[in-house]
């Protein structure tokens, strides 16, 4: 890889890991989901790149009471 292409997706790769990041600590401390088990999710947001992330901040992070 040339320079260019890694300052060009240098600002994507920091993004992905504050998303994971985030999401991380969110799963480690909540107790329901809504939708998938939490090992899935776990494995959701850290696996599927940039898109797992965003579903489970969206998506995953509700509970039954959230509207």
């Amino acid at each position: 890889m040339d320079t260019q292409t890694i300052v060009l997706l240098l600002p994507l790769i920091i993004l992905e890991l504050v998303l994971k990041i985030i999401c991380l600590r969110d799963w480690l401390h909540r107790e329901r989901f809504k939708g998938v088990p939490k090992s899935a999710w776990l494995l959701i947001f850290l696996f599927i790149n940039l898109f797992g992330p965003v579903l489970y901040l969206l998506y995953g992070r509700k509970t039954d009471g959230d509207y």
